[in-house]
């Protein structure tokens, strides 16, 4: 698949992804919402409940001191005589006081009394049944009679209660206690399942303050309810209970918690491991064109030592060729060094291979670094000054001695001095130089060749890595030299960093420790 389909798909993944999380943080706005709004109306429930509950049990109280006051009999206080001579005349005089009381003529009978909304229907009949009246008894008389009269007089004293409940109304800060309110709210919060703590305070007509919590406060951040107490007065008043919840968000946020941060937690998740697939997919794709092109640049070199022996071969074999114009010794030598240029290459990828699957076992001993050097710059000598160019040493190190396995070391300085010759277009000058370092020896290898853009100088040490230069078959290699190199400072638990410019050459800089960790 080509890299701009791969960019393509991702692009239209990663856009129905961000589609989902945007429906999915809708949906939890959702929620949030909706639980406000349950939170409100069990809140607003719940105060509704208070003010109903508060007018009952202040109408039960004045009743039951109305009634009953403290310091009083419990005689009513306009009892009508029970015993009269005559219970006729007894149930007339009744009857005729209470009408006389509200302003009615006595000889009307039958009359309907309606004192604030209650109707109240007095007559003889109510009052006695007519079966009764001529033969009874005296002493049943006089009974009945009174029994009438006591009724009458309960209307009555009723009918007062009623109208001072009504008509008197005390002041605001007397009408409940502290302890009251607190105990009311609190069963009316949990009847609808809020177990919250909560701040409340009662205003009166002047906005003045009557009661409030012990730490209410009126700058808060968190929302109050407010609803008015005592609407059912005659002329109802401006009293205001207000109440509010510190906790109310903490409490709203840990009723959806659980599935918002799972469903935050899953959308991190996929992100991640979509990002991490097309992160693979990617590389993947370029490890595929960097083999492509180590294959390419293999084939090139094998094809080069392949088809010199085999034209030597081909002139030994040849019997049109006289045996003295053969020169058999150096095409000996030929076959030889191309044999040997293929052994090298192939055990590249063997080593390349080899450090792939295991960890390298590497035979360290104490070295001086100093003379491995030299015996790689004499290797490179006599290629330096066939291009006109020079290779300079500055072994500057004190203590040159460090604990390395040499055979492996050495191939890592051929490898940077190779790569400095390979990669100048001009004439070369090379430089290899150590130095002294708290914690060992410092070494470096410059050149003035073609330099490394900052693009590429973070990739050079990956495997099969080449820096693009138009025809990759004009610097041979397979891209295998610096990662091999990298590969075996690490296994000395040292360092390597590249400083490099382009068009004007590269400073390859490794830091060896003395003593390697056991």
């Amino acid at each position: 698949m080509k890299r701009k389909h791969i960019a393509l798909l991702a692009g239209f993944f990663f856009l129905a992804f961000f589609a989902l999380v945007f429906v999915q943080v809708r949906w939890i706005n959702n929620v949030v919402s909706a639980e406000d709004q349950r939170f409100r109306f069990g809140v607003n429930e719940a105060l509704k409940e208070v003010v109903n509950e508060l007018e009952r049990t202040e109408t039960y109280n004045r009743i039951i001191s109305e009634i009953n006051p403290a310091g009083t009999s419990d005689a009513p206080e306009e009892a009508v005589t029970p015993y009269e001579s005559d219970p006729v005349t007894a149930r007339q005089k009744a009857e005729s006081m209470l009408l006389e009381k509200y302003g009615f003529d006595p000889d009307v009978r039958s009359v309907i009394i309606n004192r604030a909304g209650r109707t109240y229907l007095l007559n003889s009949e109510s009052l006695e049944p007519e079966s009764l009246i001529g033969n009874t008894e005296p002493g049943e008389q006089s009974l009945t009679a009174g029994a009438a009269a006591r009724m009458t007089s309960k209307i009555v004293s009723i009918e007062n209660i009623v109208s001072r409940i009504l008509h008197e109304t005390p002041p605001l800060r007397d009408r409940f206690t502290s302890e009251e309110l607190n105990a009311i709210i609190r069963k009316s919060l949990n009847d609808v399942g809020i177990h919250l703590d909560y701040e409340c305070a009662v205003r009166g007509d002047y906005g003045g303050i009557i009661y409030r919590t012990p730490d209410y406060r009126e700058r808060t951040g968190a929302n109050k309810y407010l609803r008015q107490l005592f609407p059912n007065d005659p002329v109802p008043g401006n009293n205001v209970l207000t109440i509010y919840f510190p906790g109310e968000e903490k409490y709203k946020f840990s009723r959806i918690s659980f599935m918002a941060i799972a469903s935050l937690l899953i959308a991190l998740l996929l992100i991640m491991l979509s990002t991490g697939t097309f992160i693979v997919i990617f590389r993947q794709k370029k490890f595929s064109e960097i083999r492509s092109d180590f294959i390419n640049n293999m084939t090139h070199e094998l094809k080069t030592p392949i088809a010199t022996i085999s034209l030597a071969s081909q002139m030994l074999a040849d019997d049109s060729i006289p045996q003295g114009s053969r020169n058999t010794r150096e095409l000996a030598t030929v076959i030889s060094e191309e044999s040997n240029r293929l052994k090298v290459l192939v055990e590249k990828v063997l080593q390349t291979a080899i450090f792939e699957r295991a960890r390298l076992e590497l035979d360290k001993h104490q070295t001086d670094v100093h003379a491995v050097i030299i015996r790689a710059v004499d290797a490179f000598k006599l290629q330096v000054t066939g291009r006109g160019g020079t290779i300079s040493t500055f072994l500057d190190a004190s203590d040159p001695m460090v604990m390395i396995d040499e055979p492996n070391f050495f191939n890592v300085i051929l490898n940077l001095i190779d790569n400095a010759l390979k990669y100048t277009a001009r004439t070369p000058e090379i430089t290899v130089t150590t130095e002294s370092w708290h914690r060992g020896v410092v070494i470096t290898v410059s050149d003035n060749g073609i330099g490394i853009s900052r693009e590429h100088q973070k990739h050079i040490f990956d495997k099969f890595y080449r820096v693009p230069a138009g025809n990759t078959h004009n610097i041979k290699g397979f891209g295998l030299g610096l990662s091999y190199v990298k590969t075996i400072t690490d296994e000395h638990h040292g360092t390597i960093k590249v400083e490099s410019q382009a068009g004007k050459g590269t400073r390859i800089i490794i830091h060896l420790p003395k003593h390697q960790p056991k």
